[in-house]
């Protein structure tokens, strides 16, 4: 009688636990669901909100809106934030799967984010290269995701009132920085391009009644005007002696603002400054031995310098010598990516089909130059379809100084890094993952800089390990120089906009203590006073990822695999690391 009231007991208590297990798993899809809900009704309305951010996404519904940049907007743009703020309050977050609690938190940081950019950071008073119509009109008007006749019609609507859009942006600018108004100065003259030629021949073309591009045109006509008088504005400041510019740096309290914000980390930037310092000396001690097993085949029988520094300085001398002509350096790069692109799938690195992700090598925009080299261009996350675009400037349009100290440093050896840094595995396939793969378009839309650029670094040394540049030590060499230039990152970043370095010093660290050319140095001198906190993405991102390899490898065992890392953590899109780690480890 005991077991039998033993049995009907553990059978009563199943039962009770079973009904449980079910009301708990109910809830969760009830809460889900409701959660799935509220992300679309957010999502619509954020992109309403912000038209400019949409065309980004590629969330095509507000393309023909634009915002004008007054104080209304900014009032109206913290109000919406602070409402949502609210909304997510109701949404019982624990209650949620994974990925939706990845979502939701980022959707929060978000939102916290905007605030804290209009209400305490205030970029848009002081940094006139926020105000700039190219990007939006190229996506407008380049993307596939209409007719041609659609496109244009969209762009005649979205450029309506571009002279009230430039007017208020002159009007919120106070004390604004000088490098910033030089850099609006270039890209927006950069971006007249955009509205000449090429658009002509499109609308000529098309399929547009006579009104319509009668229409468009003046409308086109009305928004070079604008350009061209904000340009002649900001020449005007410039110009004037006695103008009290803002100092680009902006102290130790809104840096660390910035880096949680912006990185979504458990670092703090000195935690970082601290751990590049540290690193700075181990790669540097790994750049000597590599030099002195090569001294021989440069320099023979020579003696070879005490000073360490000047031994991998004079091998960097020899190594920086080879490259290409300014006239074949974009026809160099090509081969490269379409060299990589093999490369991965023959080490079966990744799951990447080759044939139905193209990744484009072309001429960076005018209206893009002037802030690095070489860059990456998703397509957007909402449009499916589309080209993946790696950016070279155009080194012929450089002066002949200019050009050769730029191809000196991104010699045959380091611009195949650049290449697997921008483009594959790179910048490029992590931006093709994060449209196919990703989970949830949250991920997508509201990228984690961190991860980004922390995959892109990664992927350098991993693909060098893999056997790419069959281990030449001038490879491996190069390699480590580039580590040096991703921590030398955070230490300008930090020492310019927090311990108030002047140009010279940070001018010799780049040069002397981390063996970039002076075309260089001053390229990267100049993207930190018109940036912050942007530059610690690399480092900090990369050691993220690393730490989280480490754990997934042990966690896996035997069963782990290179290619399953890189399919499972990139599956997650442009979430933070933290939060990719948490679901990776579980």
């Amino acid at each position: 009688m005991k077991k039998s009231f033993s049995l009907m007991a553990f059978s009563l208590l199943m039962i009770v636990i079973g009904t449980c297990s079910a009301f708990a798993r109910q809830s969760h899809n009830t809460d889900d669901k409701t959660f799935s809900n509220f992300e679309t009704r957010f999502l619509d309305a954020y992109w309403k909100q912000h038209p400019a951010a949409s065309i980004n996404a590629g969330y095509g519904k507000y393309y023909d809106r634009l915002e004008i940049p007054d104080r209304a907007a900014v009032s109206g743009n913290v109000a919406f934030s602070g409402r949502w703020i609210d909304s997510l309050k109701t949404i019982k977050v624990n209650r949620l799967n994974a990925n939706n609690q990845i979502s939701f938190k980022i959707i929060k940081n978000q939102l916290e984010s905007d605030i804290w950019y209009l209400t305490i950071f205030k970029q848009q008073e002081w940094d006139a290269s926020v105000y700039n119509l190219a990007p939006g009109c190229d996506y407008i008007i380049n993307q596939p995701y209409a007719a041609l006749d659609e496109r244009l019609k969209t762009l005649s609507k979205h450029l309506q009132h571009a002279d009230r859009y430039y007017a208020a942006a002159i009007n919120m600018l106070r004390q604004p920085t000088k490098e910033h108004i030089i850099l609006a100065i270039r890209q927006n003259e950069g971006g007249l391009s955009l509205f000449g030629q090429a658009l002509t021949d499109s609308i000529n073309v098309s399929k547009l009644t006579e009104a319509e591009k009668k229409n468009l045109q003046q409308n086109i006509a009305k928004t070079v005007t604008a350009v061209k008088s904000y340009v002649t504005q900001l020449k005007r400041i410039v110009a004037d002696k006695n103008y009290k510019f803002r100092s680009y740096s902006i102290g130790k309290k809104l840096f660390a603002e910035k880096f949680r914000y912006d990185l979504v980390t458990d670092f703090t930037p000195e935690e970082i400054y601290q751990k590049a310092l540290k690193d700075k000396k181990l790669y540097t001690g790994k750049m000597y031995r590599i030099a002195e097993n090569i001294w021989e085949k440069y320099y023979g029988n020579e003696s070879r310098p005490t000073d360490t520094l000047q031994v991998i300085r004079k091998i960097l001398a020899q190594i920086e010598l080879q490259h290409v002509q300014p006239k074949d350096y974009f026809s160099y790069l090509t081969l490269q990516v379409e060299l990589m692109k093999k490369f991965i799938v023959e080490k079966d690195l990744f799951d990447f089909d080759t044939t139905n992700t193209p990744v484009k090598v072309r001429m960076m925009p005018e209206y893009s130059r002037g802030f690095s080299l070489a860059s990456a261009e998703f397509t957007p996350p909402y449009q499916k379809q589309g080209t993946t675009y790696f950016n070279i400037d155009d080194l012929t349009q450089y002066d002949p100084q200019k050009a050769e100290s730029a191809l000196r440093e991104y010699n045959n050896y380091s611009s195949q890094i650049l290449a697997i840094h921008e483009a594959v595995p790179g910048h490029c396939l992590q931006g093709i993952y994060n449209n196919k793969k990703s989970p949830d378009v949250v991920r997508s839309v509201f990228q984690n800089g961190a991860m980004i650029e922390g995959w892109a670094v990664y992927t350098q040394e991993m693909m060098v390990e893999n056997g790419w540049g069959n281990h030449a030590p001038e490879m491996e060499l190069i390699l480590y120089k580039w580590k040096l230039r991703e921590l030398a990152n955070v230490l300008i970043d930090y020492d310019i906009q927090c311990l108030g370095k002047s140009k010279e010093e940070i001018i010799h660290l780049l040069t002397n203590e981390c063996f970039q050319t002076e075309a260089q140095a001053a390229e990267k001198y100049n993207r930190a006073t018109v940036s912050q906190v942007q530059l610690c993405s690399y480092f900090t991102g990369t050691i993220a990822i690393k730490s989280l390899q480490d754990e997934y490898r042990k966690k896996m065992g035997s069963n782990y695999s290179l290619k399953d890392f890189h399919e499972k953590f990139l599956g997650y899109g442009c979430s933070p690391v933290k939060y990719i780690r948490e679901c990776m480890l579980k």
